[in-house]
């Protein structure tokens, strides 16, 4: 009986989270970042192979609705990426092809990925919560000269985005995060849109983002363990 009671009070509390109207929001941005860590056989991708930092651009777009239980829908795109031409100051194997020290290479590595979240809206009233589950689809490469190996794989995560509104002023302060076992996410940033109640409502926010990963070969057939932060600044929309 209790269990039966638990269960129903979940699915009613689901359904209320949900937004009253059917909402797009949506958002591209632009992202200055800097490579910091290890791939491949430990090779510093700083000291090693001269990548350090670059840009990217961000975009998302999420779907809300009043549909009872049927959790909303947020798909974003990160282009993550940077290469070099450096002399080698360590030898090492990559797919079994020896680079020696001193050598010249042409190294990329390629972390852009998509993901598609699933949430609820737990809170929705000033102070907005949004809890839910991310598969992030990596779709980059890591490569030395014309050795390539794809990264290719789906990462289960957690997701929470979190919003803090300062009544009458359409500024407000942020956070998301999202993390796995072999990756952790997160933004905090800061923002203002238009509060006319009209739709389109528009904005910007600027902020800060760390990315982290490590994974070993197993993982994504090469070994990575990089992180990569830096600041963004986002327009933003919602119709």
């Amino acid at each position: 009986m209790q269990l039966r009671l638990m269960m129903m009070a979940t699915l009613f509390f689901f359904s209320a989270a949900q937004a009253d109207v059917i909402g797009i929001h949506g958002g591209i941005g632009y992202w200055a970042y800097d490579f910091n860590g290890d791939a491949i056989s430990d090779i510093s991708l700083d000291d090693d192979f001269n990548i350090t930092s670059d840009n990217g651009g961000h975009v998302y777009v999420a779907l809300e609705h009043p549909i009872p239980l049927l959790p909303n829908v947020r798909v974003a795109y990160t282009s993550m990426s940077d290469s070099s031409t450096s002399a080698l100051t360590t030898g090492f194997a990559f797919k079994g092809v020896p680079f020696l020290l001193g050598q010249t290479v042409n190294t990329e590595i390629d972390l852009t990925h998509t993901d598609f979240t699933f949430y609820y809206e737990i809170v929705d009233i000033g102070f907005d919560l949004d809890l839910g589950v991310t598969g992030r689809l990596m779709s980059g490469e890591v490569s030395v000269d014309a050795v390539k190996e794809n990264v290719k794989v789906v990462l289960p995560m957690a997701y929470a985005n979190a919003k803090f509104g300062l009544p009458f002023s359409g500024l407000y302060i942020g956070g998301l995060v999202n993390a796995g076992s072999h990756v952790v996410d997160y933004q905090l940033k800061v923002g203002w849109e238009t509060e006319n109640f009209i739709f389109p409502e528009f904005g910007a926010e600027v902020g800060y983002r760390r990315f982290s990963v490590d994974a070993g070969e197993g993982d994504f057939d090469v070994s990575v363990d990089v992180d990569t932060d830096g600041v963004f600044l986002n327009l933003t929309a919602h119709f």
